[in-house]
């Protein structure tokens, strides 16, 4: 379990790491009663698999889960007086929930809604399965939507923007994103909160505020990992637009929003990124040419110039610059 800070805490655990005698007792009394209030058991003799990394933030919690083999109860007596809504969206695999008499089968791009303050089951079968869930307080859905509690345990819209981007969001936090401060984790959590009101059926008023706010922040967010991922290659507006099944002139509103520019933003990410291999000792026998081109530069003289005005130096100085430092630290 790492702590961030007092209102973010990350929980990761995986029961591959467990003796085979002991995985199950920890799973059911450490994991599962004990810290996420829920009662696993494996549906067959079979061997199960369960990881997940759960996270705290401010008046939410996230889950990522990739299970197999297994039934996860909410029994009766593991109802705590909590009454947070479970938004489950499938990511891979197939799962079947069930709530008030009522069984939904679920394959990926599909979400329930259920209530944590109920018994309730999820079932994953013996081929693997991965989704993501968010703990959602009533009160924080309750301008939003309008009435959750009529969306327990029913069909939702499938594949929408708004889960593929919560589904993205999830996985960007799962993979190392660092909420530096509290302001920071609470403006994520109502991001996320905005999004599964999209996903379970915001009201008027509600779609207004979450498309404007939460929606919008994780479609720049899209933007800008969809251009780092594609920093060695041409970017283009209207091609990263497309990709993400955006129009070029929306893409533009969401940088002039968060106060810069498209071609400020890819700039300053592939003088990053030549910063980085520059660095890398790794990459020393690289030449500057190869590293401006793997960064996305087409144009030598122009990196030389962009990347002295950026950085106070040139290429080569920043290159030689820790070498310069180890060998006088050996002095």
């Amino acid at each position: 379990m790492t702590v961030q800070s007092p209102d973010i805490i990350d929980f990761r655990f995986s029961t591959a790491d467990w003796g085979e005698r002991d995985r199950l007792p920890i799973f059911r009394e450490q994991i599962g009663r004990m810290v996420v209030k829920l009662d696993p058991e494996p549906l067959t003799d079979d061997a199960f698999h369960a990881e997940a990394n759960v996270r705290e933030l401010p008046g939410l919690g996230i889950g990522s889960w990739a299970c197999s083999n297994l039934r996860i109860a909410r029994p009766r007596e593991l109802l705590d007086g909590n009454d947070d809504l479970i938004l489950t969206i499938i990511t891979s695999g197939n799962t079947r929930a069930s709530q008030r008499g009522r069984d939904i089968e679920l394959s990926p791009g599909q979400a329930v809604l259920q209530s944590s303050a109920e018994a309730a089951n999820m079932v994953v079968p013996s081929s693997p399965s991965r989704f993501a869930g968010l703990r959602l307080p009533r009160k924080a859905l309750a301008s939003l939507v309008r009435d959750p509690e009529d969306m327990l345990i029913r069909p939702l819209p499938a594949n929408t923007e708004a889960m593929r981007l919560l589904a993205f969001y999830i996985r960007e936090l799962d993979d190392g994103y660092q909420l530096a401060t509290p302001e920071l984790a609470t403006a994520v959590a109502t991001h996320l909160t905005d999004l599964a009101a999209l996903i379970i059926g915001a009201n008027r008023d509600g779609t207004v505020v979450a498309e404007d706010r939460g929606l919008a922040a994780a479609r720049l967010a899209a933007v800008k990992a969809d251009i780092s991922k594609n920093l060695g290659f041409e970017l283009t507006l209207p091609a990263v637009a497309a990709r993400l099944k955006l129009t070029p002139r929306h893409v533009q509103r969401l940088f002039e929003h968060a106060g810069s520019t498209f071609s400020e933003f890819v700039l300053g990410q592939r003088l990053a990124r030549a910063h980085r291999l520059l660095t890398d000792p790794r990459r020393i026998d690289s030449t500057i040419g190869t590293i401006a081109f793997e960064s996305g530069f087409g144009d030598l003289s122009y990196f030389n110039r962009t990347f002295r005005r950026h950085y106070g130096a040139t290429p080569s100085e920043i290159r030689t610059a820790p070498r310069s430092a180890a060998r006088a630290n050996l002095r």
